[in-house]
């Protein structure tokens, strides 16, 4: 295996032209990163996409464009008219069961409800909001297919105190946001953190069962809290030809952060090998370990 460190080549007049474009079109990165590995008709590389001058420090070469990280079965090769100059090296960590690590993910987070897939962070809006609705006994006055706005519209204009004392519990039994209570002034802002603190809650769900079957567990601190950290949720829109069931082209994006320990060796080295999650092939999946 090779991991490798992917930029685009000084000296191009149109960079930040080019880092612009990049931003918004993970198909096409995904296409040109692909040529960097000639004859290959299925993708064997993990990738995932980072700010140059936030990896690589101040230096007059170093601006706003992208860099790439890359994980791959075959080592890159850029040729001398490639956009992209390469360094790699070979990469084979040395996986122990016990041993404890720093990570960072980006991941495209989905459940499987009723055969159908469902993006983890809106699920989990939409779910926590009608069960808010169902509480203050407000599904009377919901429309035929509500959206999130509705939900809050309808809950800040007649939950009442109903409404506030549900939000001062989901805020109380958790230690993380617990503190909010003392900060938040409206109802609205009591309403945001609850949904922030739901979320928090469904996404570390969803990666405690990606480590139950990949080899890993959440190192838990002394504050009983898991060491995982999310942000940066995004969505991503895809051109319509770079998703054949015809739907609605696009995927989510989540980054988490935190420490883990392994579990099974095996498993680990196909997460570390073969990515976690879906969304793979545009930038999602790539596991960055190192020792904690």
């Amino acid at each position: 295996m090779y991991f490798s460190r992917v930029r685009i080549r000084s000296g191009i007049n149109e960079l930040s032209e080019l880092a612009g474009i990049f931003k918004n079109d993970n198909y096409g990165v995904h296409r040109l990163l692909w040529r960097l590995f000639p004859g290959q008709e299925k993708r064997t590389f993990l990738y995932r996409e980072e700010i140059a001058r936030e990896q690589l420090g101040p230096s007059p070469s170093v601006r706003g464009e992208p860099v790439y990280y890359l994980v791959s079965q075959i080592k890159p090769v850029a040729d001398e008219n490639s956009l992209f100059k390469v360094e790699s090296k070979d990469y084979r960590p040395q996986l122990e069961i016990g041993q404890r690590l720093q990570f960072d993910c980006r991941v495209n987070p989905v459940i499987a409800r009723q055969g159908k897939k469902h993006d983890v962070v809106m699920d989990a809006q939409l779910q926590f909001l009608s069960s808010l609705i169902k509480a203050c006994g407000l599904e009377s006055l919901l429309s035929a297919k509500p959206d999130k706005g509705e939900y809050k519209k309808l809950l800040l204009s007649n939950g009442g105190e109903s409404l506030n004392q549900r939000l001062t519990e989901v805020l109380a039994n958790d230690s993380r946001y617990a503190e909010r209570l003392q900060q938040v002034s409206n109802l609205s802002d009591k309403l945001e953190w609850s949904i922030k603190a739901h979320i928090d809650v469904a996404l570390e769900n969803w990666f405690k069962k990606q480590g139950e079957r990949l080899g890993f567990e959440l190192i838990v601190g002394d504050d009983a809290l898991t060491k995982l950290q999310n942000s940066a949720y995004l969505w991503h829109g895809l051109p319509q030809k770079a998703n054949k069931k015809g739907e609605k082209a696009g995927f989510s994006s989540v980054d988490f952060s935190g420490e883990l320990q392994i579990t099974d060796t095996a498993a680990f080295e196909q997460a570390v090998y073969q990515g976690i999650g879906r969304s793979k092939a545009f930038g999602c999946g790539l596991l960055m370990i190192k020792r904690a």
